[in-house]
């Protein structure tokens, strides 16, 4: 993401809520600040939160992220987590980067 880009606050206090549970005291802005310093750390923490512990989180993730540091990030993490893990890994390919592939346990159905 780009400095210059503006990141909707509402969005941000969404992402504190469904994903932070309380155990860090970041405000919207502060996450704002750490965005726009393009702090590769933060970023992939902020990821690693948002993937692993949101509700929404392609949504998330592709309000925030291009796709390029999607699969740097993605890359980054590490795969022997376990099944949940791995199927909201995969769900995030496919969603944000339009990477389909046969998930266990769930089927791609064209509405």
């Amino acid at each position: 993401m780009s400095a210059e880009q503006n990141i909707d606050s509402g969005l941000i206090e969404e992402i504190i809520r469904d994903c932070f549970w309380g155990d860090y005291s970041y405000s919207a802005d502060d996450i704002k600040k750490e965005l726009d310093s393009g702090d590769e750390r933060f970023r992939l923490f902020l990821f690693s939160k948002i993937l692993n512990n949101s509700r929404y989180p392609s949504k998330y993730i592709r309000a925030l992220f291009n796709e390029n540091e999607v699969r740097f990030f993605l890359s980054k993490i590490p795969e022997r987590q376990g099944e949940r893990a791995s199927i909201r890994r995969q769900l995030v390919r496919a969603n944000v980067l339009g990477e389909i592939s046969e998930i266990k346990g769930l089927k791609w159905r064209i509405r």
